[in-house]
């Protein structure tokens, strides 16, 4: 199988160790297939760790937006001869992704023609609090925002993706046509952007063009570093809303997806 791996980058000369050490240990520790890597980032380069062919990718916008990968997956499109993914894995270098850990999203995605999307819970071990949030999110199967794999760690399968969605939509940078909206947070009110959610709206956007899509949430949840608490307990106060609005702008169906979803 031909896999693109895909992360992205704020650095602005050089990538950070930590996901150098991703691409080192982990990812370019996969055998049997045809992994190649894409980083979005402020700056173009091309070379090798060890056998892992690594292209920086640099977009017009900011390298770590939410719809940043598109940079990649248009130079992918625009250059086939060189080289057409059979999926494509989008990972945060934040999240304690391993070599098995790859190898299990590769047989996931690999055993139904039509999931599109496979993807893994999250766990905040450092940060008992925001955990707790995010399990609780989780838990509560109302929310469809949290049964929907996130670009933190997912793979796609790329025939389905650039037949069915093409790119992520550039809605959820929240320039449009939605203001800043209010979440509550330990009884305060907080004021956060509307934007993101890129992820599950691509999901959405498929099943909406094919009642045959799926997609999965793995069960067995990977490790994830978060740094700024309150910024984090923001974002994932703000995704069932911002979910359902974009939702609701692009006419998707929340019973259609939830009727995709792999259990």
């Amino acid at each position: 199988m031909k896999i693109a791996f895909i992360s992205r980058s704020s650095e602005k000369d050089k990538l950070s160790e930590d996901l150098e050490k991703l691409l080192r240990e982990e990812v370019a520790k996969v055998t049997g297939h045809d992994v190649r890597a894409y980083i979005t980032a402020r700056f173009e380069k091309e070379y090798y760790i060890d056998s892992l062919q690594v292209k920086i990718i640099k977009p017009e916008d900011d390298p770590i937006s939410p719809v940043s990968i598109n940079s990649v997956l248009s130079y992918i499109k625009t250059n086939t001869a060189e080289y057409t993914p059979d999926t494509f894995l989008i990972c945060s270098k934040e999240v304690g992704l391993e070599k098995d850990n790859i190898e299990t999203l590769i047989e996931e995605i690999d055993s139904n023609p039509w999931l599109l999307a496979v993807g893994y819970k999250l766990k905040i071990p450092d940060n008992e609090k925001l955990d707790n949030e995010l399990q609780g999110y989780y838990a509560n199967k109302k929310l469809i925002a949290y049964r929907v794999p996130w670009n933190t760690c997912a793979i796609w399968k790329y025939r389905l993706f650039d037949k069915y969605v093409e790119k992520f939509d550039e809605i959820t940078l929240g320039k449009y046509p939605f203001n800043d909206i209010t979440v509550t947070i330990d009884g305060v009110s907080k004021t956060t952007q509307h934007k993101g959610m890129e992820d599950g709206l691509a999901i959405a956007q498929a099943v909406s063009r094919s009642k045959d899509i799926r997609f999965k949430l793995l069960k067995e949840p990977l490790t994830w570093t978060v740094n700024k608490t309150e910024e984090h307990r923001q974002k994932l106060a703000r995704k069932e809303y911002v979910m359902r609005n974009f939702m609701a702008v692009r006419n998707y169906s929340v019973e259609d997806l939830g009727a995709a979803e792999v259990k």
